[in-house]
Formats: structure tokens, C-alpha cells, sequence
């Protein structure tokens, strides 16, 4: 059995088979995430309070606690604390499968 805290994120290469981390992060108001990609990696996001700008690729939708956000590999995507209390949300990093065809489109609900 497996069983560990995350702190500043919680590398599960060497355990899990796709699942290659998971995060609990916080963005205080005014901080942001700057556009970056995983070129071998997809993510969701569990947006657990606060509020936020998510810009995948070219489009910007506005997050809050309870949605969900799928982040397909390689798309370009940031995120902006817009809110007034801290943004905090829990990521799960999977590997791609090199046999998955490449369309996958972002997701938020």
C-alpha cells in the first residue's frame, strides 16, 4: 500500500503506470500560472475554492470551486487568480499514450 502526503507535489513515476503526479496547489489573489505545455503529459484540475481565469490554447473561460478542468497534451495553458481569496485547486499529471490520437480538445465544466 501506498500512502503519502502531497507536499509540493507528490512524483508517482517510479509507482504508478500512467499517473505521474499530483498536486495541491494555492495561488494567491493576483497570482498566476504562466503559459507553459507538457509535451508528454495530460491534466485536470479539481478546483477545490476561489476563482480564476484558465486559458487553454486560445481559449479563457472562468473556474471556480467544483469544476473540473481537462488540459489535453501539448496545448499551452495558464491560470490567473482573479478572485479575492487564495485559488486552490489539486492537479493529476498522467502520461500520454503514444497510441492516443492527438485530438483530444480542453475540457472545463
Amino acid at each position: 500500500m501506498f500512502v503519502k502526503p502531497i507536499e509540493n507535489g507528490l512524483d508517482l513515476t517510479e509507482i504508478a503506470n500512467s499517473i505521474a503526479a499530483v498536486y495541491d496547489t494555492s495561488l494567491e489573489p493576483g497570482q498566476s500560472i504562466p503559459s507553459h505545455y507538457h509535451p508528454a503529459f495530460e491534466e485536470v484540475y479539481y478546483i477545490l475554492s476561489g476563482y480564476g481565469i484558465m486559458t487553454i490554447g486560445e481559449e479563457q473561460k472562468e473556474i471556480s470551486r467544483g469544476d473540473v478542468v481537462y488540459i489535453p497534451s501539448p496545448a499551452p495553458h495558464s491560470l490567473l487568480n482573479t478572485g479575492s481569496v487564495p485559488l486552490r485547486f489539486v492537479t493529476i499529471t498522467v502520461a500520454v499514450s503514444r497510441n492516443r490520437k492527438d485530438d483530444a480538445q480542453p475540457y472545463i465544466c
